[in-house]
């Protein structure tokens, strides 16, 4: 079976990305499909720009006044421009839809990889549900009671999580069932910008006025400091396939990317132990597992390259006897993916494709 022994976790090396061509970044998005990055660039050149770690950026798209936040979905960029949402061809960078909003500064962006977008409005203290299907919008919360900043879609708990700007910043939830926000946990940090979460389940903050980067367990607790001196640090990223947090630094001009690494210890004799196919996949996976592997509950989800749950399921450990687990992939986005099967003591994961 494969062991892996968690230590704490420390930055492995960093790696900055400083050019003419980045000005004022304040988002970033990882596009798997091309393995770059995209940054929103709210200054000279007031664009989006394409990233590409070692090299120098270059133009992705236009057509944008003040580029906020950034999501991938279905093939396309969405991009928050003011008050309004728009969306970029991912191979052409050609702008493809315009939706008026109406809202005041819209700021973070999440998704449930499907269909909808989950945007907050930095001034109104709003949240606006997109419909990228009909291209229309609505109002799901009309006040957050905090300014509200970057957004995590949390599927797994059916809610939007979202982070907040002031002094002593909560970090809060909105129920997709109702609507209603909720605080999950208070901080004692100022001006909290961004959140992202790694493929343990782990959350990031970026908080200006502490100038770091902190991380909290996947219940919100622990919070722990894991980046100083990160000045002005924006709608941070967290690449799930190489461990890397990707940090747009507003005024420093500036994106940084720090990899994260783990202590491990493999038996690669036993990997058999657990198998997955068909892999690439159109309509489902199968995950076979003999008994050698669980040494207690074990625990399934599925990631996209966002790092974003869209599944989760616990098999217990008296059904696991030498049998299969199987996934029905039909309602996924083509693309790739990160599946990782937990148990006790060990933790296994394997980037799997979808196609279509």
């Amino acid at each position: 079976m494969l062991k892996i022994l968690f230590v704490v976790i420390a930055v492995s090396f960093l790696t900055i990305v400083r050019s003419q061509n980045i000005n004022n970044p304040e988002s970033v998005e990882y596009d798997a499909a091309n393995d770059r990055y995209l940054v929103s660039n709210r200054a000279n050149p007031v664009s989006i720009q394409s990233l590409v770690p070692g090299e120098t950026p270059t133009l992705f798209a236009t057509g944008v006044s003040s580029p906020a936040g950034l999501e991938i979905l279905n093939g396309k960029l969405w991009v928050c421009d003011g008050g309004n949402m728009k969306s970029f061809d991912l191979s052409t960078g050609a702008l493809v839809n315009t939706i008026n909003v109406g809202g005041s500064f819209l700021n973070g962006i999440t998704s449930d990889g499907s269909q909808f977008l989950f945007v907050s409005d930095f001034s109104a203290n709003k949240i606006y549900r997109i419909n990228t299907l009909t291209l229309t919008s609505n109002v799901m919360v009309n006040s957050t009671g905090t300014q509200p900043n970057g957004m995590w879609y949390d599927g797994s708990n059916n809610r939007l999580l979202f982070v907040s700007w002031g002094t002593s910043a909560p970090i809060k939830a909105v129920s997709l069932a109702d609507s209603s926000v909720s605080i999950i946990t208070t901080t004692n940090l100022g001006n909290v910008d961004g959140i992202a979460r790694d493929g343990a389940g782990r959350y990031y903050v970026s908080s200006w006025s502490q100038s770091g980067v902190f991380r909290f367990d996947s219940d919100f607790t622990n919070q722990q400091q894991v980046l100083s001196g990160v000045t002005q640090g924006a709608d941070i990223y967290y690449n799930t396939t190489n461990d890397t947090l990707v940090i747009p630094r507003t005024s420093g001009d500036v994106v940084t990317f720090h990899n994260f690494s783990t202590a491990a210890s493999v038996d690669l004799s036993e990997v058999s132990d657990l198998r997955i196919f068909p892999n690439p996949t159109s309509d489902q996976l199968v995950v076979y597992m003999d008994k050698s592997f669980s040494d207690g509950d074990i625990h399934l989800e599925l990631f996209t390259s966002e790092g974003q749950s869209v599944f989760l399921s616990k098999i217990d450990e008296n059904s696991i006897v030498e049998g299969s687990f199987q996934l029905d992939t039909r309602s996924l986005a083509e693309g790739t993916y990160l599946i990782k099967v937990q148990g006790k003591n060990h933790i296994w994961s394997k980037t799997i494709s979808v196609i279509r």
